[in-house]
């Protein structure tokens, strides 16, 4: 990478107008470029949802990168987009993406994580939605923030998270079903069993290697190795049942 185009975005007008989730992500590609030997030679912004496709500063962004050949530096894949469709538009521009996160991401892997990203957009917006209409159903008022999570107390607003996200074992495995890692690891390990016909086939050394490139850490934060990522796997099996 020679020159790169830096991208950043947040969701709420909050947000952007406190400069504060933008500075870090600014700082998290400025300090990626500087590390490869790059050059920043634009910014770009949006104070957008993720899953608003009229975003002015990306698509700014990425006419600067076809203008000059630049590489467009994002600091996460969930800043660029959370929408499959929308991700591949973005990919289909023809230019250079790179995530500070996931340096190692390649097209098909990408198309992964997207996947991922949309799911979780839409499994918040289901869960929150289920919680607002279970309020409504008590006949307990639904608007704003008080509404949701009670009044202002941290007794009220944990007793409705607990409520909300359940104590039962049954609860804890849809959970653990449900969630964007678990997902993306079952699928990407599963893919390579396909691909070399059995389980026995697999390099697990080779694969670890590969989810480590990803950026991909186990549940307390360690790097994989042939140990943990067939711990990991068979852990992936109980849930899914595979």
């Amino acid at each position: 990478m020679k020159k790169a185009v830096i991208y950043i975005r947040v969701s709420t007008q909050r947000q952007g107008a406190s400069g504060l989730g933008l500075e870090a992500q600014k700082e998290t590609c400025v300090r990626y470029v500087q590390d490869i030997g790059g050059e920043v030679i634009a910014e770009f912004s949006d104070v957008e949802s993720g899953k608003s496709r009229t975003r002015n500063g990306l698509w700014k962004a990425i006419d600067k990168c076809k203008e000059t050949g630049a590489t467009l530096v994002v600091a996460k894949l969930d800043r660029l987009a959370r929408d499959v469709e929308f991700t591949f538009k973005v990919v289909n521009t023809g230019i250079d993406i790179h995530f500070c996160d996931m340096p190692s991401v390649n097209t098909m892997v990408l198309g992964v994580f997207a996947s991922v990203a949309q799911y979780e957009r839409e499994l918040i917006c289901t869960r929150t939605k289920s919680a607002l209409h279970a309020k409504k159903e008590r006949g307990e008022q639904t608007g704003g923030t008080d509404a949701l999570w009670g009044k202002n107390t941290h007794s009220d607003r944990r007793e409705a998270i607990m409520s909300m996200v359940g104590k039962s074992a049954d609860d804890r495995r849809a959970r653990a079903k449900e969630n964007p890692r678990n997902k993306f690891l079952w699928v990407y390990v599963n893919n390579k069993i396909k691909a070399v016909g059995s389980e026995a086939a697999v390099s697990w050394p080779e694969l670890a290697r590969e989810l480590n490139e990803l950026g991909q850490k186990t549940p307390t934060g360690l790097e994989f190795n042939t140990a943990r990522v067939n711990s990991m796997y068979k852990k992936l099996k109980q849930i899914y049942g595979g």
